[in-house]
């Protein structure tokens, strides 16, 4: 017997037998809350209002039963996953995760609704964004460079001076499918429709007098402004609900950044790649 307590075979497996009773202890004080799941009255109003919700109707006893222990289900295998680390190298649990920090980070500074003192100061901050564009109308009659060739200037001499002397512009200019008569419309549609050079040569030219000729994405214009309201700042009154929308916008952007910098700091990033080599081999592939 003293033999056999001496053999060293059986003293490494004493030893590795202790270490893992052990490992079992440790690991079943710290994992024990892991094991535990609570089903609280927060729990069920939650699984209540997402499923009436859905259905639109009362849930029956036996079917918010089988919603509870469809919940205990998930969330047992759900630890289950990740004991084993299947949560790990995940591409979709990480974007999920992300978004539920994005989310958090976002109303990490929440706070009221705005005041109107509050709204009309981000108003005239960002007043560009929101400026009532000059609003015009206009009669028009369009030439085609590529029909037309040298004759061009000519003809748009010859046609400016028929205009002056009261010709009609709809018995004018080549044939094309741009209405020859515009009523009001704001200048940034019409520099949708017809370009920037051809709105900004109209908030110039005088009102009631053929003028041109003025260049748009389709050919050159002899133009006659009828109508000219000049742009201004909006009033609050006027954008209110643009403006809600966009300083919410920035006050969760600005409080998802702030967010990231505070945990930033937790961290000690280090890149230990060769980024440039191959941003330079990228280039050369």
């Amino acid at each position: 017997m003293r033999k056999l307590y001496r053999e060293p075979l059986l003293h490494f497996l004493a030893l590795g037998f202790g270490l893992f009773l052990l490992f079992n202890i440790v690991s079943g004080a710290r994992g024990g809350a892991d094991r535990r799941i609570v089903v609280n009255d927060g729990t069920v109003a939650n699984i209540v209002r997402q499923h009436e919700g859905a259905l639109k109707r009362p849930l029956m006893p036996n079917e918010l039963q089988g919603l509870i222990d469809s919940y205990v289900r998930e969330e047992i295998l759900f630890r289950e996953g990740v004991a084993m680390g299947l949560d790990r190298d995940d591409q979709v649990i990480r974007r999920r995760v992300q978004q539920k920090m994005f989310v958090i980070s976002e109303e990490s500074a929440a706070r009221p609704a705005p005041t109107d003192a509050e709204l009309q100061g981000y108003l005239s901050k960002h007043a560009e964004r929101y400026g009532r564009p000059a609003v015009i109308g206009f009669d028009q009659v369009m030439l085609d460079p590529r029909r037309h060739g040298s004759a061009l200037k000519a003809d748009l001499a010859a046609a400016l001076a028929r205009l002056t002397s009261g010709a009609k512009p709809d018995t004018m200019g080549d044939s094309s499918l741009l209405p020859t008569t515009v009523g009001a419309v704001p200048a940034d549609l019409l520099a949708r429709d017809y370009g920037d050079a051809f709105a900004t040569s109209l908030a110039t030219l005088p009102v009631d007098t053929w003028s041109g000729p003025v260049a748009s994405g389709y050919g050159v214009h002899l133009v006659r402004v009828t109508s000219r309201m000049p742009g201004g700042p909006a009033t609050l009154a006027e954008v209110r609900t643009a403006v809600e929308r966009d300083w919410e916008n920035d006050r969760r952007s600005s409080a998802s950044d702030g967010y990231y910098q505070k945990a930033r700091q937790k961290y000690d990033v280090v890149i230990d790649a060769d980024v440039h080599g191959r941003l330079n081999a990228g280039v050369r592939n």
